[in-house]
């Protein structure tokens, strides 16, 4: 590996590319939380040192541990003892108990804070768990079904959002992955998938109802599709699933289930059964 200049500058796209944040994340966690401050050129272009690069690789594994990003630089100034400690465990909770009561009041204006914090503080591995947490909650209580809906809603919403915006910015790319989720799996885990999908640089697609094998081969004949990936949160459509993998075995696939979902044999040597809550890794 090419070892980078200590004393090189770099623009934001080539830290982009070294980190894996995207450049309006970036700006947006210069902007919100001073999080780094870049070198700024005559014409008003950032560019970042080694030291900022390996800050921000440390503010992502920080996250990755679940520490919300308006705390990770209050968390690296007091040092790597004290960034151990479990305070992002009670952040979690709070972000988890705020969450439940907005949708139990039906409050849509504090459901929609809560949601831009979430997503502004938490990454996507860390937040996957944290809103299965939320969905939990609501679920144990039979009076909360309206409240669930509410949040799904909102929730569903926030993802389309996020996605349009990432389908505005993102080049044509012709790594295609299609995603079928199964009946008992809640609709918003699709599009948290495809927002994945989009971090990851393939191109998602997913549409809100069950498509059948035979519409999925029409489309994989149409687009040539690079992926396959099959969202099963609960492991119970095992038999469906693996009637879908064994047509697309030329393909690369993908089966997100439950925690023991690793345990089963794959249908095809090019499927990888995923467990739950390590679904959000490279794919």
């Amino acid at each position: 590996m090419k070892k980078l200049d200590p004393n090189a500058l770099f623009p934001i796209r080539e830290v982009s590319r070294l980190t894996g944040i995207k450049p309006i994340t970036l700006r947006a966690w210069e902007r919100r939380y001073e999080l780094i401050e870049p070198v700024r050129t005559e014409s008003g272009h950032r560019l970042y040192t080694q030291e900022h690069i390996d800050y921000l690789n440390q503010t992502l594994k920080l996250m990755d541990e679940g520490i919300p990003i308006s705390r990770v630089k209050t968390v690296l100034s007091e040092g790597p003892v004290i960034a151990t400690q479990n305070k992002p465990e009670t952040s979690s909770s709070d972000s988890i108990k705020t969450a439940v009561n907005a949708a139990r009041s039906f409050d849509l204006n504090l459901i929609e804070r809560t949601l831009d914090r979430l997503f502004a503080d938490y990454s996507l591995k860390p937040l996957l768990p944290l809103l299965a947490k939320i969905d939990n909650r609501l679920l144990a209580e039979p009076n909360d079904a309206i409240a669930l809906n509410l949040w799904h809603t909102a929730l569903t919403q926030r993802l389309q959002v996020r996605l349009h915006q990432f389908q505005q910015s993102a080049r044509f790319t012709t790594r295609t992955i299609f995603i079928q989720r199964a009946p008992d799996s809640a609709a918003w885990l699709t599009k948290f998938i495809a927002l994945f999908c989009f971090e990851q640089g393939y191109q998602p697609l997913h549409f809100d109802k069950m498509m059948s094998l035979e519409s999925v081969q029409e489309l994989h004949e149409q687009l040539d599709l690079y992926g396959f990936i099959l969202v099963d949160r609960t492991s119970l459509s095992s038999d469906e699933w693996a009637a879908y993998i064994q047509n697309f075995a030329s393909i690369k696939t993908w089966v997100f289930g439950s925690e023991t979902i690793e345990e089963s044999k794959p249908p095809s040597i090019n499927c990888e059964l995923r467990a739950w809550p390590n679904w959000v890794k490279p794919l």
